[in-house]
């Protein structure tokens, strides 16, 4: 039932984590918690709360890519931005990792009462001092996951807060004052030290509860049953899942179409965005064939984009936006620079144009299969569809008409840097716009069809 996913994801998530370029995160938590809903996502199916703790690790997965995004942007950042970083990060962590452990074992703790799970209630005595007392192993296994992740968030904080440390030079100088920062080497390795020592004995608990429910086997009979004979027939239901991940990773791809300029750098590669509208390409050629051409041209995107990231790295290490008006190499390197961003971009939009036919075609072929499927004096199935269709189509075309718009300005934001300094402001502002539409778009779309059919569940 996945459980040998989740334990992979949890334990994933024990490594230190370290506010340093690319390196701070050796495992990224992103891919465990991508574990733990694969794990999830059978008991997701026929339990409540599995689901929402499955919606909640997919949260978190998300907002694990976007902090180590902000972690590769730390090269080009000040000292000062990582515990702001550290902060941002552990506070949106915090917020969504408590409801989804507290989710998973809700639901946990509902699938052993309702089919029958000895192992889930399993209980040990607890001698403290002259004190004898039961425990479940559950709840204490619940608690032990949450103070852990909490120390973990700490331990990633607390170092990074010695860069807040500030000197007032008026006055005499004392000899004696010291920089907090120097003992940052030491703050790693003692609270590295401290999170993989208490993360022993997180992934000898998580394992130990883990292995004694796939050793409950009434209860792992009884919960295979549930799903082999009243979830995998219902074919609908697996396609609005794929669908539904499908639009949440075009709109991230959206959301991540930003330019995030540092140093006139945009630290924020089109590889993120193209990564994700390849993932989401990938699921849907399932359905539609078509979609092979935003594999194709998402891929040649994201090698453009890291080119370009080593073109402007190489030409603001020598050169300013504006040298191109005094320097003749800056001239000839800066416009090669900006040509290559115009392909680069094209592609990204010829990306996106690709997905949104194959996307009008996928829902096309959905809305036969899916909804009510008989006609009465009250109910007419073709023209709902039809009506459905137009919707989706109207907004999938405003949508393609705004990327066109973002994708423009994203192609003239080199040229107009030299001489027009608030073109970030234009850039951001079209940005926002077109993915705001976007995700509402996708959200609208997976309203009408696809979250129905999981409702019919």
């Amino acid at each position: 039932m996945g459980f040998g996913l989740l334990v992979a994801g949890f334990i994933l998530l024990v490594n230190p984590v370290i506010m340093f370029p690319i390196f701070g995160d050796i495992l990224p938590d992103a891919v465990g918690f991508f574990l733990i809903a694969a794990g999830l996502t059978k008991l997701s199916s026929f339990i409540g709360k599995i689901s929402e703790a499955r919606d909640g690790f997919m949260k978190l997965a998300f907002a694990e890519m976007g902090k180590f995004v902000a972690m590769l942007a730390l090269v080009r950042a000040s000292g000062s931005a990582k515990p702001l970083i550290a902060l941002v990060a552990g506070i949106i962590e915090a917020m969504l990792f408590i409801p989804a452990v507290l989710n998973l074992f809700e639901g946990l703790s509902f699938a052993g009462l309702w089919y029958g799970g000895s192992a889930v209630y399993a209980k040990k005595t607890v001698t403290r001092g002259k004190k004898t007392r039961e425990i479940e192993i559950a709840a204490a296994l619940k608690r032990y996951i949450i103070f852990f992740y909490f120390f973990r968030i700490a331990a990633t904080l607390i170092p990074e807060l010695s860069e807040l440390q500030m000197y007032d030079y008026l006055g005499t100088v004392d000899r004696r004052a010291f920089d907090m920062v120097y003992f940052k080497p030491m703050f790693y390795i003692l609270f590295s030290a401290a999170v993989l020592g208490f993360g022993i004995v997180y992934i000898v608990r998580i394992v130990r509860f883990f292995r004694s429910l796939r050793a409950d086997r009434p209860f792992m009979t009884a919960l295979e049953d549930k799903y082999r004979r009243d979830v995998v027939p219902k074919t609908n239901y697996f396609i609005a899942k794929r669908m539904k991940l499908v639009l949440a990773l075009f709109s991230f791809a959206a959301v991540t179409s930003l330019i995030l300029p540092l140093d006139n750098i945009n630290v924020l590669v089109g590889a993120i965005s193209s990564g994700f509208l390849i993932a989401a390409a990938v699921l849907l050629f399932r359905y539609e064939k078509t979609a092979l051409w935003v594999i194709v041209t998402g891929a040649v995107r994201c090698a453009l984009s890291v080119v370009n990231l080593i073109l402007q790295i190489r030409y603001f290490e020598d050169y300013s936006s504006d040298a191109v008006l005094r320097v003749t190499e800056a001239y000839n390197r800066y416009y090669r620079l900006a040509m290559t961003e115009v392909i680069e971009y094209l592609f990204a939009l010829a990306s996106v144009l690709f997905f949104a036919v194959a996307l009008m075609k996928a829902v096309k072929a959905h809305l036969e299969m899916m909804g009510i499927q008989t006609d009465n004096a009250m109910y007419s199935k073709r023209n709902r569809d039809l009506e459905t269709y137009n919707t989706v189509g109207g907004k999938l075309l405003l949508m393609s008409v705004l990327a066109i718009v973002h994708y423009a300005v994203a192609c003239s934001y080199r040229y107009l840097l030299v001489d027009f300094s608030l073109v970030l402001v234009l850039t951001t502002a079209v940005t926002i716009v077109y993915a705001a539409y976007a995700v509402y778009s996708m959200r609208v779309i997976d309203t009408l069809l696809y979250d129905k059919e999981i409702e019919l569940m």
